[in-house]
């Protein structure tokens, strides 16, 4: 009997009961790392308060709307034509309520394609995520009501540096 239970504690601590290896890998948690923002990255961000053109409101109401979760703001995404030779450029216009006439608008430049990627948090925060290539992206969470950057940090995934 204690030769048993010997072979069943020594088969759990080894992993062969759970399938568990003893092996260590590289975590990947190593290969991704953030940092504060690069001016490069900065130069590429425009935020600024706008009021719009009857002309530039008409183009806007044929773009697909996000609402906040409990439709208090709105954001439309003027999305690049990536069948174009870049550098592309995305603009997100950031409404309250009904308004119409004036907006918050974020402005992205240079980035690849597809790589804008923005999404509500709450009734004022906005996350977005763009990537400036393969392996670098910005984070940022913009304040909609007083247009102040609460978080920006640029990421870097390692894992593909050196191919």
């Amino acid at each position: 009997m204690k030769l048993t239970i010997i072979l069943c504690l020594a088969l759990v601590l080894s992993g062969g009961l759970f399938g568990c290896s003893t092996t260590t890998q590289s975590s990947r948690q190593d290969d991704v790392t953030y940092s504060k923002a690069s001016p490069d990255s900065l130069r590429q961000i425009k935020a600024e308060r706008i009021c719009f053109t009857p002309e530039q409101w008409q183009k806007l109401t044929g773009l697909p709307k996000t609402k906040s979760k409990f439709g208090v703001r709105w954001f439309a995404a003027e999305e690049p034509d990536t069948t174009r030779e870049g550098p592309w450029v995305t603009r997100i216009s950031i409404f309250r309520g009904g308004e119409t006439n004036h907006c918050i608008r974020l402005e992205l430049s240079n980035h690849i394609s597809a790589g804008v990627r923005p999404s509500w948090i709450n009734e004022k925060l906005l996350f977005v995520n763009v990537w400036w290539g393969r392996i670098a992206w910005t984070d940022f969470i913009v304040n909609t009501q007083t247009l102040h950057f609460d978080y920006i940090e640029d990421g870097r995934d390692h894992e593909f540096d050196a191919r």
